[in-house]
């Protein structure tokens, strides 16, 4: 038999939990926020903010872009993690979080204090020029850097980012030592290159890269992996490049919320994601960016998709020195 404290607390734990059950099941009652931890302009942000107003039209609330750039997107994730488990705070989820808790000082778990909720696709890597930059092949690349004693500028949008990788495993596939260069954000990166301050750039696409592009600024010679994009199918993928990958290079986008969020809000949540990424404006806005879209994979596989990619680049930051500094 229960004693009268035990009692005590046992209803206590009920009411709690029914509590509980009824703040979830009436979730939202407010504005949601999604936090993105890239500026405005660039790939990242720009197909995330489509889907944060889709989302908003299932969801019923608005959902407001919050940009807390910096870090290589640590600032924002710890807003995130810092935030309630309750739903009103979502990560805009990437490539950013199984590489940035192996560069910067974070005071969270990343294998266990960030739960993903639904997946968009894989956004490739490409390897740019300026728009009247000889560069035609790794011939050329390799000239260039003999030419300067090695000292082929690369820009990206910031330490740790998909572009200060591709510098690096450029580096190793030609032999030679590049000298990267970051930018706060791969917009800012992108007016540098058309302005000629440097001779190479890896970046997802965006809309600054394709007006860029329109207006021949820019020219994109390669992809970051092994084999062409739909999309953009005149384009050489890094082997017929003649780049050798040490590891595939793309991003990926999602959302991720902080552990401990209630069921009942997860599901809202990752039912609002589906209706969201399937909806006409979104897809269209991927199929732009060059973002091939995957959004069949159920939370729990994105979740092991985020956990081995944690595993992957922490192994590839450590095994070529890669720090934030």
């Amino acid at each position: 038999m229960l004693s009268v404290r035990s009692w005590q607390l046992f209803v206590f734990l009920v009411a709690a939990m029914s509590c509980s059950h009824a703040v979830a099941q009436s979730y939202p009652t407010k504005p949601v926020t999604l936090v993105i931890g890239f500026p405005a302009g660039g790939a990242f942000d720009t197909v995330m903010r489509s889907i944060a107003e889709e989302m908003g039209k299932t969801l019923g609330q608005r959902v407001n872009v919050d940009n807390r750039a910096g870090a290589g997107g640590a600032i924002a994730t710890q807003v995130v993690v810092g935030a309630k488990a309750d739903g009103y705070t979502l990560l805009a989820a990437g490539l950013q979080l199984a590489t940035g808790p192996h560069l910067n000082k974070i005071s969270y778990n990343p294998a266990t204090d960030l739960t993903m909720v639904g997946q968009l696709g894989y956004t490739p890597v490409w390897l740019l020029a300026k728009g009247d930059s000889p560069i035609q092949n790794v011939a050329d690349i390799v000239a260039l850097a003999k030419k300067n004693g090695n000292g082929v500028t690369i820009g990206s949008g910031g330490v740790g980012t998909t572009g200060h990788f591709g510098s690096v495993i450029l580096g190793n596939s030609l032999k030679i030592n590049p000298v990267h260069v970051p930018f706060k954000g791969g917009a800012m990166g992108l007016q540098a290159l058309a302005g000629g301050e440097m001779d190479l750039m890896f970046d997802q696409m965006s809309g600054v890269m394709l007006g860029l592009m329109q207006a021949k600024k820019v020219r994109v010679i390669a992809v970051m992996q092994n084999q062409r994009v739909a999309s953009i199918p005149n384009v050489k993928s890094a082997a017929e490049f003649g780049l050798t990958l040490e590891s595939p290079l793309r991003g990926w986008q999602g959302i991720a919320v902080r552990s401990g969020t209630p069921a009942p809000v997860l599901q809202k949540l990752t039912a609002a994601w589906g209706t969201a990424v399937r909806s006409p404006s979104v897809i269209s806005r991927a199929e732009q960016l060059g973002i091939e879209l995957d959004t069949g994979r159920s939370p729990e596989a994105f979740q092991k998709h985020y956990l081995a990619e944690l595993e992957r680049w922490g192994a590839f930051i450590k095994k070529n020195h890669i720090t934030s500094e």
